[in-house]
């Protein structure tokens, strides 16, 4: 969490209310969107000195907004292009399946029905914002572009970890992993739903036998 916070950070000013529904357009499927897990990692990085906090008054209610320091971006450099730990990404919730077969037959059907229904609920979705995407992401990288050229800090930060020469560059790549995360999680569920789909038919001819 605290580096998907820093991640935001990077690109914009935010305050923890903005950070939660970018998590929830943006990044549901990758990390909780938990007030109580945004404060606790917010905590952290004021501690460490990787984010700094602004209050500000607006229609009558104190807000406080977060800003990347230096020395967060120095971290977030070493952080952000060192290869995925594949453990971290194991879930806990996916263990459940290899227990599967200790509940009764009509639980083990009603878990697989109910878990390939969620999945394709996700795939409607990611397919939603994919397509939304396709159509509007060279005006995005434009509008991005335009927005962080007006702040001199954004644009040191930015190419200080990107290593790029230019802002169009930087966000061109990051518009553009982006979009392959989306393309991840489609094939990712589309494989998910063929193989438990045919666990549901061996479950449906096991009980018929």
């Amino acid at each position: 969490m605290e580096n998907i916070i820093l991640s935001l950070l990077l690109f914009k000013a935010m305050t923890i209310y903005e950070m939660r529904t970018y998590i929830q357009q943006n990044l549901s499927t990758v990390c909780s969107d938990s007030l109580g897990s945004m404060q606790s990692a917010i905590r952290k990085l004021l501690e460490k000195g990787y984010i700094s906090v602004d209050e500000f008054i607006d229609n009558n209610t104190l807000k406080k907004q977060y800003s990347i320091t230096s020395e967060g971006v120095k971290h977030y450099k070493g952080w952000v292009g060192t290869p995925i730990n594949i453990q971290k990404m194991k879930s806990m919730e996916e263990g459940k399946f290899f227990f599967l077969g200790i509940a009764p037959g009509e639980k083990r059907v009603a878990f697989l029905k109910s878990y390939i229904s969620d999945l394709e609920g996700e795939y409607d979705k990611l397919l939603a914002i994919k397509d939304y995407v396709d159509k509007t992401q060279q005006t995005a990288i434009e509008r991005n572009t335009k927005r962080i050229k007006q702040d001199a800090a954004l644009v040191k930060n930015l190419l200080e970890v990107s290593g790029e020469k230019s802002v169009e560059q930087a966000v061109t790549n990051i518009d553009n992993y982006q979009l392959y995360m989306l393309e991840y999680g489609l094939e990712r569920i589309q494989s998910d739903l063929e193989f438990y789909k045919k666990i549901l038919k061996r479950e449906f001819k096991e009980t018929k036998g």
